[in-house]
């Protein structure tokens, strides 16, 4: 598989469930050596789970720069690396980009047809974890354990790069002006895949942040929910149980959103309107078992 011209970048920690199923599945796709992690801390976590795939690492700290420097890197190792591959997949260690498989393809097999010298975007989705409904775990894989996914349109990413262009951080805008976002891509965002995940996970970024604020200038900037203060995890799992479920798997109309409303942000970025629905939405039987490989 190391001939597939395809690399993938991430970067890690701590997250060892979910960087497990991201090397099982982009390493499965791609071969390990094509996968990229920028290890935070060097951990021998990261460099035991991820045996055989390429490892950047970088000191851990996590100051008020920390975001700057994370998107900074990931530009740059993107650029060095969309010399030697034909494409470039940017995506943080809990996002899985998956094809529809509608059509008969896995996402390697799609990759190998696929046009050059753009910028492909996809469908953004979080999956949520109904705990009344979906017991089972998440060791062996997410979609199938998991159904049920929310409209995400901040993970409608420019994630699969195969011209030069700078991602903003985060990742969620870039400075291409055209929208290539087939109907048969999707991103899949896992932080809410599963509820015991989420309070671990939680908890080790409350502990990580707390121990910043001791050292330096005390500033810590990251996403909010990471800090203790502002967890809401009750709250928040209690509400993907209380909200309608579509079953239609009807997108037209918010794709056609999307691509009306394509525009120049600022600082040269594109973007498109990120439009709430209200629905979760069930995801067909066929992407049961599409994050395996």
């Amino acid at each position: 598989m190391g001939d597939t011209r395809v690399a993938v970048v991430t970067i890690c920690r701590d997250d060892e469930v979910l960087l497990r199923r991201f090397v099982d599945y982009y390493g499965g796709l791609f071969g390990r050596r094509a996968i990229y992690i920028i290890s935070h801390g060097d951990t021998d976590m990261v460099r035991d789970v991820a045996a055989g795939c390429s490892i950047v690492p970088v000191p851990e700290f996590e100051t008020d720069r920390f975001t700057m420097l994370h998107w900074r890197t990931k530009n740059h190792l993107k650029d060095a690396l969309r010399q030697w591959y034909h494409h470039v997949i940017v995506v943080d260690v809990d996002e899985f980009v998956v094809i529809d498989p509608a059509t008969g393809l896995d996402l390697r097999q799609w990759l190998e047809t696929a046009r050059q010298r753009t910028v492909y975007t996809a469908f953004g989705f979080e999956i949520v974890h109904r705990r009344s409904e979906e017991p089972d775990g998440i060791a062996d894989g997410i979609l199938g354990p998991r159904r049920h996914a929310q409209v995400a349109l901040w993970y409608a990413k420019p994630c699969i790069l195969s011209r030069g262009v700078k991602l903003s951080r985060g990742g969620h805008f870039a400075d291409h002006p055209k929208l290539d976002m087939p109907d048969e891509l999707y991103l899949f965002h896992m932080k809410y895949c599963d509820w015991s995940l989420f309070v671990d996970t939680a908890n080790r970024r409350n502990a990580f942040i707390a121990e910043q604020q001791r050292a330096g200038s005390g500033t810590v900037r990251t996403n909010p929910q990471w800090f203790a203060d502002k967890r809401r995890d009750e709250e928040t799992f209690a509400a993907f149980e209380a909200r309608p479920v579509r079953e239609d798997f009807d997108l037209a109309p918010i794709r056609e959103a999307m691509r009306a409303s394509w525009r120049e942000r600022s600082h040269g970025l594109y973007h498109f309107d990120r439009i709430e629905v209200p629905e979760l939405f069930k995801l067909p039987e066929r992407f049961s078992g599409a994050d395996v490989v």
